[in-house]
C-alpha cells in the first residue's frame, strides 16, 4: 500500500481534526501525536476563525440623521365610542402608548391609575362591545379583548420596539438598508445556489446537501463551538433588530438552513475546547429551547463525549 504523501496526510488530519481530539486523530492514522499537533496548528483550525467573526458582525453603530422615526404626536382627546367612560379612556391611552414617546408613554401611565375597574372586567366589557358591533363574531370578540387593558404590557412592547428600530437605525442607516439583503445573507444564497429546493411552497433545501454546500466554504466554516455562538448571535441580533417594525417577517430559507448547518451540524461536531465553551453551547441551547429538536442528542453527545 502506497504511503500517503504529505499533501494527502495533512487533508485528513484536518478532517478528522474538526470533529475528533488530536490523540483519536493520531490513533486513527496511525501517526504521532505532535505530527497531529502541529499540523493542527499551523492550519488554525482549533483557533478561532478569525475571517468568519469579522464577516458576520452587524455594522457599527454611528451618529444618524435618518428621519425614519419621526417625532411623536399624541393621539386628539377620547371621544365616545364604546359607550362606556372606562373603556374609551383605555381606548385612547392605547393610542398615547402607541406613540412610542417615553413621555407620553408615562403620561398615560399615570392616568392608568386612575381606572379603578378591575381588567378583567374591562376586559369583559370591550369583548362585548366587540361581540355587538361585530354581530356576533365571537372569535373577534375573544381575540381582541385579551390584554385589551394591560397597558403596562403593551407600553413594554412599544418601548421595546422603539429601542429596536433605534438601534436598528443607527447601524444601518435607514429603514431600506435595514431590510434590503445584506452581505451574510448574500452568502448563504450564493454558497446554495447549485443546490435544489422543494417546487412548491416555502423553498427548503435537504439538510444534508446544505451542510455538504456550506462546508464547501472553508473560509466560513466554524472552527470551534465560540465560533458557532459567534455566528449564531449575528444571526439572533438581525432578526432582533428588523423585529422592531411589524412587518420583519422570517429568515429567509438560506438563512434558515444556515442555521441549521450551525446548530445541528457543527455544534454536533466541532469538539468542544474547555469545559467553559461547553457549558456555554449548552446555556446557548436553553435559552433558545433547543432541547426538544431532533438534532438535540448528537449535539450533547459531542459536548460530553
Amino acid at each position: 500500500m502506497t504511503a500517503p504523501t504529505p499533501n494527502d496526510l495533512r487533508a485528513q488530519v484536518l478532517a478528522l481534526r474538526r470533529t475528533q481530539s488530536a490523540r483519536a486523530v493520531a490513533q486513527a492514522l496511525n501517526i504521532p501525536l505532535g505530527t497531529v499537533k502541529a499540523i493542527s496548528s499551523r492550519a488554525g483550525i482549533t483557533r478561532d476563525n478569525t475571517t468568519l467573526r469579522a464577516f458576520f458582525r452587524l455594522p457599527e453603530i454611528v451618529a444618524s440623521d435618518c428621519t425614519a422615526l419621526q417625532p411623536p404626536v399624541a393621539p386628539p382627546q377620547p371621544v365616545a365610542v364604546t359607550g362606556n367612560k372606562d373603556l374609551d379612556a383605555v381606548l385612547w391611552l392605547r393610542q398615547v402608548v402607541q406613540t412610542g414617546d417615553a413621555a407620553l408613554i408615562a403620561k398615560a401611565m399615570q392616568a392608568a391609575e386612575r381606572i379603578k375597574t378591575p381588567v378583567k372586567e374591562l376586559e369583559k366589557r370591550y369583548g362585548d362591545f366587540l361581540m355587538r358591533e361585530s354581530g356576533g363574531n365571537t372569535m373577534r370578540a375573544v381575540f381582541g379583548s385579551i390584554g385589551f387593558a394591560d397597558l403596562k404590557g403593551l407600553a413594554e412592547r412599544t418601548l421595546d420596539k422603539q429601542a429596536r428600530k433605534r438601534e436598528a437605525l443607527a447601524r444601518f442607516g435607514s429603514e431600506q438598508a435595514v431590510f434590503a439583503e445584506n452581505v451574510q445573507e448574500r452568502f448563504c444564497v450564493d454558497a446554495l445556489a447549485l443546490v435544489p429546493v422543494a417546487t412548491k411552497g416555502w423553498r427548503e433545501y435537504d439538510p444534508a446537501q446544505a451542510n455538504a454546500a456550506f462546508d464547501h466554504h472553508q473560509d466560513m466554516a466554524p472552527h470551534t463551538l465560540a465560533d458557532c455562538l459567534h455566528e449564531l448571535e449575528f444571526w439572533d441580533a438581525l432578526y432582533h433588530l428588523r423585529n422592531g417594525w411589524d412587518n420583519a417577517g422570517d429568515d429567509l430559507p438560506e438563512v434558515s438552513a444556515r442555521r441549521h448547518y450551525i446548530e445541528a451540524h457543527c455544534l454536533a461536531s466541532i469538539r468542544p475546547k474547555t469545559r467553559d465553551e461547553a457549558k456555554a453551547v449548552l446555556r446557548y441551547m436553553a435559552a433558545h429551547e433547543m432541547f426538544d429538536r431532533n438534532e438535540t442528542d448528537a449535539v450533547l453527545e459531542n459536548l460530553v463525549g
